[in-house]
């Protein structure tokens, strides 16, 4: 059971990863080219969001090692919930610098849930060594 759960895990947060990136291209065209994709923006992350709900669940449900697989998870959570508040914050002009830490929070979440994807935790990291 613990190898499917890894499996499980392992797809979410790859998923989430492209969800992230194919967001950040949205993200970059509406603020280089054209305002109308902020529509796609929003209503893209409606799809993805739900992707961070069941990673502590898969992580803690994986097995060892729990600690530092769990953390990464919870927090990838939490940054999900964090994005909406540093947004919100901006728009309605009581944090400026909101907008600009949404980025670079989403940049971290991406670097969380790929860490998680290559089961970094674990220490199983893709290498090009063949030893």
């Amino acid at each position: 059971m613990r190898a499917t759960t890894r499996v499980l895990l392992r797809g979410t947060a790859g998923l989430l990863a492209v969800a992230l990136l194919v967001q950040f291209f949205i993200a970059g065209m509406a603020a280089l080219t054209s305002p109308e994709w902020w529509g796609y923006h929003l209503t893209w992350v409606a799809f993805f969001q739900w992707l961070v709900v069941p990673l502590p669940v898969l992580a803690w449900v994986a097995g060892p090692p729990l600690a530092a697989r769990v953390t990464l998870a919870c927090v990838a959570f939490a940054q999900m919930g964090l994005q909406y508040v540093l947004a919100h914050r901006a728009l309605d002009g009581r944090l400026p610098i909101g907008l600009g830490l949404h980025a670079v929070n989403a940049a971290l979440m991406l670097v969380i849930v790929v860490a998680l994807a290559v089961d970094w935790p674990n220490g199983r990291v893709p290498s090009a060594d063949p030893a």
